[in-house]
């Protein structure tokens, strides 16, 4: 398929629409059978100046879809993390695919979600779980999640930097464990400054701490 830059249909677009103006004039003053030809040709110059202008628009519109770069953040955790919510009188949940915990503090809640089984997190339904909402949680004005991921699978990473959420009074996120005591965020969002503390709260309580890369100073992949 040949391609033809937006600005030489422009052109083209316009050659056409003069040739149309100079077949109305031969139109007004002709008749007979010339003066039918006349209209077939109008009719047909018209009819390509319709689809010229249709792919000039599409080529000088059209949405350029732009690659989203994705920041990758380690870090460290030497805790049993189910104990150490355990600690921190989380309250328990089972899923079919882990443990959910939930924690109310003043008007902030904490959610953190071990998932140890990959395949049933994406296939599980949850009105098969027969648990009731939390109603503690309509008071709350913030609400911190993490989704620590224990296992993993190649359908998990492919689908891990789509994680991360951050609207008004949520911020969600997933950490992949890779080691024994080694996380990876596959798509780090700096918390703004509403949800920055509560951020930073959570995973201080659960002892998460960020690897910084002592030659850039940054945590950064």
């Amino acid at each position: 398929m040949i391609n033809i830059k937006a600005r030489t249909l422009w052109i083209i677009s316009l050659l056409e629409l003069l040739v149309g103006v100079g077949l109305i004039l031969a139109c007004i003053y002709t008749d007979n059978g010339i003066n039918k030809v006349m209209i077939i040709l109008m009719t047909i110059d018209f009819l390509l100046l319709a689809l010229t202008i249709q792919f000039a628009s599409y080529k000088s519109f059209k949405y350029k879809s732009k690659k989203k770069v994705y920041v990758t953040k380690e870090y460290i955790n030497d805790n049993d993390l189910s104990e150490k919510l355990d600690e921190l009188k989380f309250e328990l949940r089972e899923r079919n695919y882990g443990k959910s915990y939930l924690k109310i503090e003043k008007r902030s809640a904490f959610k953190v979600v071990l998932v140890t089984d990959p395949v049933g997190y994406f296939n599980h339904d949850e009105d098969d779980e027969n648990t009731e909402p939390n109603k503690k949680l309509d008071n709350c004005l913030t609400f911190t999640a993490i989704e620590v991921f224990i296992n993993s699978n190649d359908e998990l990473r492919e689908k891990l930097s789509d994680f991360t959420i951050q609207v008004e009074k949520v911020y969600y996120t997933a950490l992949e464990k890779i080691d024994d005591n080694r996380y990876l965020c596959h798509n780090y969002e700096e918390p703004n400054e509403k949800h920055k503390d509560d951020v930073n709260h959570l995973y201080e309580m659960l002892g998460f701490k960020e690897v910084v890369d002592e030659t850039t100073g940054n945590n950064e992949l």
